[in-house]
C-alpha cells in the first residue's frame, strides 16, 4: 500500500454463513529474512480489524434501501442472468418492471446482495394488470423462498411451492417485508408500512449455499415482476436487524 506495507487477497467464507458466498478478504502479511512471507504472529485470520478512518466512513455512508429517485436503476442492482434495458423504467419515486415468465425463474428476478447476518428489508408493491410482485430470498434457480402479492391476494413461495397465504385482503396495492434472524426468516404484509401482518410462514435459508447446491453464488435479496402486467415498486428499505 501507500505506506509500503503489504497485504494478501484472497476468497473466503464466513463460518455459519456460507449463503453469504465467497468474501473478498483481506490479510496483512510481513516477509522473512530469506525472502519468504507469512501472516504476522499477532494476526488471526478469526477476527476482523479495522483498516482505517477512510474504510470505515465508506462503509457507514453506503445503503441498500433505494428510494428510486432519479431516472436510473442504482448500480448494486444486477437482475438474474438477464438484462433488458427496455424492461424497466425509473419514474417518480418508482421501479417499474414489466412482468416476465410464470415463475420466479422465468421471471429473471432483480437482485441485491444483503450486507449483514440479520436484517428487515420492505418494498411498496403496486400490481397492474394479472401480474405478480414479490420480495425473495434468491440463491439460484435451485432455491428461493419469499413473500408475493397479485392484485388481490399475499402468496408464500418455499422453494417453488407457491400458494395463496391470504385471500382478498388488498386492492393491488401493499407492503411486503423479510425479516432475516440469523437464516430464519419471517415474512410480512401491511396497508401502510406501519402495522405488519406476519404470516402463518416462515423458512430456514442455512442450507442455500455451495457445498449443498452448488454455482458459487450467494443469497440475495430480489425483486419479482412476473405474470401479465407490470409491477411498481417503492420505497426499498434496507436495515440491519442487529449491529
Amino acid at each position: 500500500d501507500a505506506d509500503g506495507n503489504w497485504w494478501m487477497v484472497f476468497h473466503g467464507y464466513e463460518k455459519n454463513y456460507y449463503n453469504m458466498g465467497r468474501q473478498t478478504c483481506l490479510a496483512p502479511i510481513e516477509w522473512t529474512p530469506d525472502g519468504w512471507w507469512k501472516l504476522p504472529d499477532s494476526f488471526s485470520m478469526e477476527r476482523s480489524f479495522e483498516i482505517s478512518k477512510t474504510e470505515k466512513m465508506a462503509k457507514d455512508s453506503f445503503s441498500l434501501s433505494d428510494d428510486f429517485s432519479g431516472n436510473v436503476l442504482r448500480p448494486h442492482w444486477r437482475f438474474w442472468r438477464d438484462f433488458d434495458e427496455k424492461r424497466f423504467a425509473v419514474a417518480d419515486n418508482c421501479l417499474i418492471m414489466n412482468a416476465k415468465g410464470t415463475d420466479i425463474v422465468s421471471s429473471c428476478p432483480l437482485l441485491v446482495t444483503p450486507q449483514h447476518h440479520s436484517y428487515s428489508t420492505s418494498v411498496e408493491v403496486l400490481i397492474e394488470g394479472n401480474a405478480v410482485g414479490g420480495l425473495l430470498l434468491f440463491y439460484s434457480s435451485k432455491a428461493y423462498s419469499g413473500i408475493l402479492a397479485d392484485s388481490a391476494n399475499v402468496l408464500s413461495n418455499l422453494r417453488g411451492w407457491q400458494f395463496v397465504t391470504e385471500n382478498g385482503v388488498h386492492a393491488k396495492r401493499v407492503f411486503l417485508k423479510l425479516e432475516n434472524h440469523e437464516n430464519v426468516v419471517d415474512m410480512y404484509y401491511s396497508f401502510d408500512a406501519k402495522t405488519w401482518i406476519k404470516t402463518s410462514n416462515s423458512f430456514d435459508i442455512t442450507g442455500y449455499h455451495h457445498n449443498v447446491l452448488g454455482d458459487f453464488l450467494a443469497v440475495r435479496i430480489a425483486l419479482v415482476s412476473m405474470g401479465e402486467g407490470k409491477v411498481k415498486f417503492r420505497n426499498f428499505e434496507y436495515s440491519p436487524l442487529y449491529e
